[in-house]
């Protein structure tokens, strides 16, 4: 786990870094897609989560759901193309788990990805992610505070 300007960015994920969302494939060759901590940090306190249905055909970009929180409403773009298989159902009950856990229990779909080789290739990941999010971080005077 690195830290860059007070936010937790993972090291083994796949970063869409002007978008703030990440994407981690899974040894069944699906992909969990979630906001980063930068996101979640941004957006302040999540109270309700809107999740795209299962089964649903998501274009690389396209919004896998939309959330909201007290300072912004928005959706969650996602960086892989495909079906989406499975959903975050726990968001409903519980929206701020991203901003507890935006990788682990906060993810936010599961998608069978349409050609996860292409839409890796657009992504960032490992120590080149890292440096490519401490770039838009310091151009963009973002800090992750430790408050939600």
């Amino acid at each position: 786990m690195s830290e860059v300007n007070g936010c937790n960015l993972p090291d083994d994920l796949y970063y869409w870094v002007e978008k703030h969302v990440w994407a981690k494939p899974e040894a069944d060759g699906t992909v969990l897609v979630g906001m980063t901590d930068v996101a979640q940090s941004l957006a302040g306190k999540i109270v309700v989560v809107s999740l795209r249905s299962l089964n649903k055909t998501l274009a690389r970009g396209k919004s896998a759901g939309t959330l909201e929180s007290g300072k912004w409403v928005g959706s969650i773009p996602t960086p892989v193309a495909g079906t989406v298989i499975a959903i975050n159902e726990d968001l409903k009950g519980k929206p701020s788990t991203i901003n507890e856990d935006p990788y682990g229990t906060g993810w936010i779909i599961r998608v069978q990805p349409a050609n996860w080789e292409a839409d890796m290739a657009e992504l960032v990941t490992g120590p080149s992610g890292i440096e490519a999010y401490r770039e838009k971080l310091s151009a963009d005077g973002i800090q992750c505070g430790s408050a939600s």
